[in-house]
């Protein structure tokens, strides 16, 4: 009888702690606009509110809430009960501004969509995003912020200062680097100076590590990288003004004298030429196994590879023929 009693004590001690877990912190998670339930899920599992996105699912369908969940910025406890996190999604999340901030915008386009919100001003959130004293205290080692501004949906509120709202992109940032145990700063930096790259270049969504690759190739060949976002690039930041609209590119626009100018220089540009996204980050850290030493865009998004600069040359009159 008492191992009887026992057991059911501890069987409620359990459910307990289950329903109502230890405080293990909290955390802020915004909710985009029309986000699956599973998009959901793996947000909460990636903030680390919930154990298991598939358990979430599970509990979310018992509920019969799958419709319910509304978008919004939310501050859930980590790791807590499906049950409470559910109805916490019912409820609804502060009203603050939801912004969608896409993968490839340099800073100065961030500070755009930021600003047209009413959420920074924009000269001054330019200002903090190339300030270096600034940027030491935050804890980065580089002259300029693009790159490292995380393109993701967000949540702000319009009285945020504009320091706290470049925190918060940080943060994110931080967070999605973290699950790839990339900790050393030199390495960091790489990675992400040539996944900006690769976010301008890629198109179609499984050419991203072959292009990672190709770019990795010349590198260790010590060929220039001949990308045209590195020239686009160069060009806009000397001159916003003249070369915002240009999409194509001259034979003297690729003499353009700029150290971000990978036709004329060696090696990885100063830093990174915009906000590249995940996938193009996982194309550096997971490159494909290839030896092409080259690519020319066919025109539908597609690319060709070449291993030799022959080869190359007559993809380039073929496509280029056909454009």
């Amino acid at each position: 009888m008492k191992r009887t009693a026992l057991a059911i004590l501890i069987l409620i001690i359990i459910i307990l702690v289950w329903l109502q877990p230890i405080n293990l912190g909290s955390t802020e998670v915004t909710i985009p606009d029309g986000a699956t339930a599973r998009e959901i899920a793996e947000n909460l599992a990636l903030h680390r509110v919930v154990r298991d996105k598939e358990e979430f699912i599970l509990w979310l369908r018992i509920s019969g809430k799958e419709k319910d969940l509304k978008s919004g910025s939310y501050v859930l406890q980590k790791y807590k009960n499906p049950l409470y996190i559910i109805n916490k999604l019912s409820e609804g999340g502060r009203s603050d501004i939801v912004v969608t901030i896409p993968e490839g915008l340099t800073l100065y386009g961030i500070a755009d969509i930021l600003g047209s919100h009413g959420i920074v001003n924009r000269d001054s959130f330019i200002s903090l995003c190339t300030n270096k004293v600034f940027i030491k205290k935050l804890g980065f080692r580089v002259s300029s912020l693009e790159g490292y501004l995380f393109p993701d949906t967000y949540s702000f509120s319009p009285a945020q200062a504009d320091s706290h709202v470049i925190v918060q992109l940080l943060d994110n940032f931080e967070r999605h680097l973290e699950k790839y145990e990339v900790r050393n700063v030199d390495s960091v930096f790489k990675i992400i100076t040539l996944a900006s790259l690769i976010e301008k270049e890629a198109r179609i969504e499984e050419e991203r590590s072959i292009i990672a690759k190709v770019f990795m190739n010349r590198l260790k060949t010590n060929r220039p990288l001949e990308s045209c976002a590195t020239v686009f690039y160069a060009l806009r930041i000397a001159n916003p003004e003249k070369y915002q609209k240009k999409t194509k590119l001259t034979k003297r626009d690729l003499k353009f004298e700029s150290h971000y100018n990978t036709y004329i220089h060696t090696g990885l540009p100063p830093g990174p030429i915009c906000s590249p996204g995940e996938n193009s980050i996982r194309a550096v850290i997971h490159p494909a196994d290839v030896d092409y030493l080259y690519f020319v865009a066919k025109g539908d998004g597609h690319h060709h590879f070449s291993k030799t600069f022959r080869e190359h040359i007559a993809a380039k009159e073929k496509y280029n023929a056909e454009k």
